[in-house]
């Protein structure tokens, strides 16, 4: 197995723990830690597919909601601002 491979075998094992856990209230438990961890890691990757231009995630895959809050929070912890934002909005295609 390739390394993608195993990555994408290890993304869709977590992706179903987290649905579990959201039905069952277990992610509201984890250690905050645990969420910036794992949202660093996917920053990461994303950064790099979106570079390769690869297409941006749908609204099925993140809500609306969500994808504000995580790009307040990522905006704030850079000391960043939407005018930040907008510059790399403008650059960006995706």
């Amino acid at each position: 197995m390739s390394r993608s491979e195993h990555i994408d075998a290890l993304v869709a094992e977590l992706e179903a723990e987290i649905a579990a856990g959201l039905d069952d209230g277990a992610i509201a438990k984890l250690p905050p830690g645990t969420a910036r961890r794992l949202v660093g890691v996917a920053g990461r990757c994303w950064a790099v597919a979106a570079e390769e231009g690869h297409d941006p995630p749908s609204g099925t895959d993140l809500s609306p909601t969500d994808a504000v809050v995580l790009a307040t929070a990522a905006l704030r912890s850079n000391d960043l601002n939407p005018f930040d934002l907008a510059l790399w909005f403008s650059r960006s295609s995706s």
